[in-house]
């Protein structure tokens, strides 16, 4: 578990260090090693306070108590959510604990394939405010105000200069194939994560939308993925989509998605088709009537993730090439679900996977874009 927790989430994420430590941890012999690397604020909060980074091991003693070994303390201007500290601290794990196979659960903040430390909200921004005054049908609509939502795993990465992965970094900071990567973090969901890291892992869980603070089911993950040789990353999809969608009100807001990569290729095949035959079609679409991952709340959220499969419906895509992209699509979704809506989005089209829908406008982050490998692939943008 890798906790890059330096940030307002720092109790909510000690909190789901916790609940994971006290579930079915291995037993001091086990050949399973649970690993924990966490970095949290000051416990008054006080961020010009630096804090050191720690990587400990969790086990049950010989009388069933838990345990927890300190291996490394790390220096606390570490920036956690960077790809040297991430890359660094994993390769420390390989070095000292030798394996068949590892598992990556990463939970921080986080904004999709976006590129570090871009930030473009609602209120300056005009293709939106014009897309809601037609929906509105009047000149003079008025926005709605700002709703106070719970907290989610979005919008930042952690406090200080230096802080964020980049997208297309992501791979090289990881030294080893994961069996499974579990993101507990917002807008990852996203078609471009999953292709730039589709040679790293087998599998991939990961969210389309934001995730609320409390994130995973952290109290029953343990034994899922513990003292078993096949690991229950279905299990851990279902338990999360079954307590959020069994919530009231907004709190009843989730999507979760698991992938398998290696599958992934297939689906960027008929992507690449499809895009190639309809791109006056992608250039021509109605924003307003395709199904996004975000949802309104004046400039907290981030207008960048449609979903997949309508995007392309909506591009012209024929019935056979909707075809051949839902065979894709069910070949490389191992699991999928979502709640009827999150906060105040409705969720009516999901395929599982957000992609990006070009704004021509945006040159910067076109030029970005066209450097992620799902871009060069399909052809997205050229």
């Amino acid at each position: 578990m890798y906790c890059a927790a330096f940030s307002n989430l720092s109790s909510h994420i000690a909190e789901d260090e916790n609940d994971l430590c006290g579930g079915a941890i291995p037993a001091a012999g086990s050949a399973d090693v649970l690993l924990v690397y966490s970095h949290h604020l000051d416990p008054r909060g006080d961020y010009s306070i630096p804090t050191n980074p720690v990587l400990f091991r969790v086990y049950k003693d010989l009388q069933g108590r838990q345990r927890r070994d300190t291996l490394t303390v790390y220096p606390s201007n570490d920036i956690s959510s960077s790809p040297e500290v991430l890359h660094k601290v994993l390769c420390e794990v390989q070095d000292k604990f030798p394996a068949s196979s590892y598992g990556l659960l990463f939970t921080s903040h986080a904004t999709g394939w976006l590129p570090v430390g871009f930030n473009e909200s609602y209120s300056d921004y005009d293709i939106w405010g014009k897309m809601m005054l037609r929906a509105a049908g009047s000149q003079n609509y008025r926005f709605p105000e700002k709703v106070d939502y719970p907290l989610t795993k979005c919008l930042g990465i952690e406090y200080g200069v230096g802080s964020g992965i980049d997208t297309r970094e992501l791979a090289d900071a990881i030294p080893m194939k994961l069996d499974f990567f579990l993101m507990d973090a917002c807008l990852m969901g996203c078609v471009e994560i999953a292709y730039e890291i589709k040679d790293k892992c087998k599998y991939l869980v990961f969210s389309p939308t934001e995730i609320l603070s409390n994130g995973f089911m952290y109290n029953t993950m343990a034994g899922h993925l513990m003292n078993t040789a096949t690991p229950d990353l279905e299990r851990i999809c279902e338990e999360y989509y079954e307590f959020y969608n069994a919530q009231s009100g907004v709190y009843k807001s989730a999507t979760i998605t698991m992938i398998d990569c290696s599958k992934i290729d297939a689906l960027a095949q008929v992507c690449k088709d499809i895009v190639s035959s309809h791109r006056d079609g992608l250039d021509a679409i109605d924003r307003n009537a395709v199904q996004h991952y975000f949802y309104y709340n004046y400039s907290d959220t981030l207008p960048w993730f449609y979903d997949l499969r309508d995007v392309m419906e909506k591009a012209g895509a024929t019935v056979q090439e909707l075809s051949l992209l839902d065979a894709a699509l069910d070949e490389c979704l191992v699991y999928k679900a979502s709640t009827e809506s999150f906060f105040d989005l409705k969720l009516e089209r999901v395929c599982g996977l957000s992609m990006y829908l070009p704004y021509p406008n945006k040159l910067e982050l076109n030029n970005y874009y066209k450097t992620l490998s799902w871009n060069k692939a399909t052809g997205l943008i050229q």
